[in-house]
Order: structure tokens, then C-alpha cells, then sequence
């Protein structure tokens, strides 16, 4: 049994990694076109993911690197890399788990 444990995950996600990594997922998916674009999800995204904002002690910063604590799409986004990373993990294994 292996465990993951990431210390701050959301805001130690890379940005473009999510971005990259969410666009695959989304073209791997035959069934997309019925529901929408993916390319107007990924401009949403990205708009999202680098344009977070956040007080701190009554002044105002622009989080640079990771996403955002509280953002409804973060856990959906950090889902996606932490199958991604598992799965490369897994696949790159000298001893693959049974």
C-alpha cells in the first residue's frame, strides 16, 4: 500500500503543469464536442489559474505560482495532477505494484 501525502498542495501545483496536464485529459475525451470546446474551457482556465488575487493584512497580492486555496476548480485541477504524477510514477517503476 503506498500513501501520498503533498504538504500545500494547491498552491504547489505549477500552473502550466495543470494547464497541461487538463488539456490532455480533456482531448483524450471522445465525448467532449457534444458538451462543449475545450478550447474555451482551457481560456477560462487559464484565465482563472493566473489571475488569483488575495488579501493579506489589508493589502492585496497576486498569487504567482500555484493555485489558488478556496477556488472551487483547484481540487478538481490538483486531481488531475495527482493522477498524472501517480501514473507516471507507476508507469516508470523499476518494480511495478501489483
Amino acid at each position: 500500500m503506498v500513501s501520498f501525502d503533498v504538504v500545500s498542495l494547491f498552491t504547489s501545483i505549477p500552473v502550466e503543469l495543470a494547464l497541461r496536464v487538463t488539456n490532455e485529459r480533456l482531448q483524450e475525451d471522445d465525448t467532449h464536442t457534444q458538451r462543449t470546446n475545450v478550447s474555451n474551457i482551457m481560456k477560462l482556465l487559464v484565465f482563472v489559474l493566473r489571475n488569483s488575487y488575495f488579501m493579506y493584512e489589508q493589502e492585496h497580492y497576486q498569487q504567482t505560482f500555484g493555485c489558488a486555496m478556496g477556488s472551487p476548480v483547484s481540487a478538481t485541477v490538483a486531481n488531475l495532477v495527482m493522477e498524472y504524477v501517480e501514473e507516471s510514477a507507476i508507469s516508470t517503476a523499476p518494480h511495478a505494484p501489483r
